[in-house]
């Protein structure tokens, strides 16, 4: 049962809560009791998530199975072989979570009616979904190093065929590109590939701008790729919650829950996705850099990498990068590192990702101007013509609903606790009292900024993973305490109500 712990889960009595208001919104969803849950209004010019208008594949086999394998992880976490060997036990859970993670978000695809890896190819192959496959398709992006130098200079042109391009950095076209000339390298690959979706590998160039079999296959691979990637955050999520005092197997298990947040499973193939990975991993190694001395340097210098890769694929990255860097802080300020040895992380990390930036410039890329330009047209298509105040009550719905509701609840518990004792001024409050409000502290400045309105379930899913830790992870504070939450028995119940929230989704509302 859920239990309070150093202000982490809900109270005994209130376990009922998580599961009350889990079936609420399930029953909400289902009967869609009110069309505000999926938003205030249709686009354009607002955003509303569609009613699903068909029935479903009915093939929920995939899914289900992976969603009980990794609700099954979660139980025998808490066996006695896991026990004995915690450390082994951890990375175990967190290699199957990965895999499985990777089967739930395709299983959940595979619900579609033309099946999963024909939706997915649709998707990535989409001009209104996506439209990064088409623009790696076109005949600008065969020289990869002219695109990059042009990259700036082409964005207005993309505005109007392809909106998600225009308003991204170089890095999620060349992505695309680089599969389809694997594809092109590999004519087994790309055959293997389409007959797996069930397409003539001979087949002629299908839509405008034309795709030939090459870029269907690379957009399936991926579009197969991307959530594989995903899935993997679970590694740094894990670490991270290690850094709160957490023991191995309770921080893999607050791993494991990325893999069932309805957001990081349901937008497949969003590069969102993706982008969770090198987000969460530079936070990680930048908390690692600031608390070991010994290797301070080396993470550091990953970390700035890792971010600088995460900003040239979106230009929000920045955002969620800063909120992680304050969260690194806030878990080392009660370490053994000095505020030097923190300025020193910081100072490293940086450089890192201002190297890694500046490396597209050597071959004629011009960052400045691609971003203000991506972000006028950004700021013209998608923020200009939507209600800021409206945005200011829907962004935290949408936030609530495809981060989880559980997770939600109990990450609210967790800020209200942890101000509640530091307006108190306890004198010694736990790592994961200034995560929570730290992490509360971000959600509320970009919320005031109005840079997103609408969408916020798939826009704000890198930032997820540092939400799921400051909602979830509680660990004591003595040796004589409670153990470290979530508990084997906790994490099984929450990410069952995780997982039938995802379905949920997935069969009533159009997501992707």
């Amino acid at each position: 049962m859920l239990r309070e712990s150093n202000g982490g889960w809900l109270p005994c009595g209130r376990t009922a809560a998580l599961v009350g208001a889990t079936l609420l919104a399930l029953a909400a969803i289902a009967f869609d009791w009110t069309p505000l849950l999926r938003g205030p209004a249709p686009y354009p010019p607002e955003w509303r998530w569609e009613r699903r208008g068909e029935a479903t594949s009915g093939r929920f086999a995939p899914a289900l199975f992976a969603a009980a394998g990794l609700v099954g992880l979660l139980a025998a976490s808490g066996s006695a072989w896991a026990r004995r060997r915690p450390q082994a036990a951890a990375r175990a859970i967190l290699a199957a979570g990965t895999v499985l993670g990777w089967g739930f978000a395709v299983g959940l695809v595979d619900l579609e009616p033309s099946g999963a890896l024909r939706a997915l190819t649709a998707r990535a192959a989409s001009r209104t979904v996506t439209s990064y496959l088409r623009v790696a398709a076109s005949p600008e992006t065969r020289d990869p190093l002219a695109f990059v130098d042009r990259h700036a200079d082409l964005l207005p042109r993309l505005r109007k065929e392809a909106k998600h391009a225009a308003t991204h950095p170089p890095g999620p076209v060349l992505f695309y590109r680089g599969l389809i000339g694997l594809c092109e390298a590999s004519p087994a690959l790309s055959r293997a590939l389409l007959r797996a979706a069930g397409f003539d590998p001979t087949g002629g160039a299908v839509s405008r701008p034309p795709l030939g079999p090459q870029a269907r296959a690379a957009g399936l691979l991926g579009a197969l790729l991307i959530p594989l990637l995903g899935a993997a955050t679970v590694w740094p999520l894990a670490s991270l919650a290690r850094r709160t005092g957490l023991d191995h197997l309770s921080a893999a298990r607050t791993g494991l829950f990325w893999t069932l947040v309805p957001g990081a499973a349901l937008m497949t193939p969003q590069f969102d996705q993706a982008l969770a990975l090198p987000v969460t991993t530079a936070t990680a190694c930048l908390a690692a850099a600031m608390a070991d001395r010994t290797r301070a340097t080396r993470l550091a210098l990953l970390g700035g990498v890792l971010g600088g890769v995460a900003v040239f694929f979106s230009y929000g990255a920045p955002a969620f990068l800063a909120i992680g860097g304050m969260a690194a802080w806030a878990l080392t300020m009660q370490g053994p590192s000095a505020w030097t040895a923190r300025l020193r992380a910081v100072a490293v990390a940086l450089t890192a990702a201002g190297v890694t930036l500046a490396a597209p410039m050597a071959v004629g890329h011009d960052p400045w101007q691609a971003a203000r330009t991506a972000l006028a047209i950004h700021r013209e298509v998608y923020t200009l013509p939507r209600d800021y105040a409206l945005w200011l009550v829907f962004n935290p719905v949408d936030l609530s609903v495809f981060l989880g509701i559980p997770l939600a609840l109990l990450l609210a518990h967790r800020v209200w606790a942890a101000t509640r004792r530091r307006l108190c001024g306890d004198p010694s409050p736990p790592a994961t009292d200034r995560l929570a409000i730290v992490a509360a502290a971000g959600l509320f400045l970009l919320l005031l900024s109005g840079a997103v309105r609408g969408e916020t379930g798939r826009i704000w899913i890198p930032l997820m993973p540092l939400l799921v830790v400051a909602g979830v992870a509680a660990a004591p504070r003595t040796a004589e305490a409670e153990p470290p939450s979530p508990t084997a028995s906790e994490a099984t119940l929450l990410g069952t109500l995780l997982a039938s929230l995802c379905v949920a989704l997935r069969v009533f509302w159009q997501v992707h």
